[in-house]
C-alpha cells in the first residue's frame, strides 16, 4: 500500500459519447438555427449577416 494513495489512468472516448455536447450552431445557417429552437438569435444573426 503505497501510503493510501491509488494510482491510475482514465480513458474516456470522447468520440464515442453519446452525451457529448456538441455546438450545433457552429456555421449553422439561418435556417438550421431556426429549427434548432433559437429565433430570436437566429433573427438577430440574419440581420446581422445582411449588414
Amino acid at each position: 500500500m503505497n501510503g493510501g494513495e491509488v494510482l491510475f489512468r482514465e480513458y474516456y472516448d470522447l468520440r464515442a459519447d453519446p452525451y457529448q455536447l456538441t455546438d450545433r450552431l457552429h456555421g449553422a445557417s439561418a435556417e438550421q438555427e431556426r429549427r434548432l429552437g433559437v429565433p430570436e438569435p437566429a433573427r438577430r444573426l440574419t440581420t446581422a449577416r445582411a449588414t
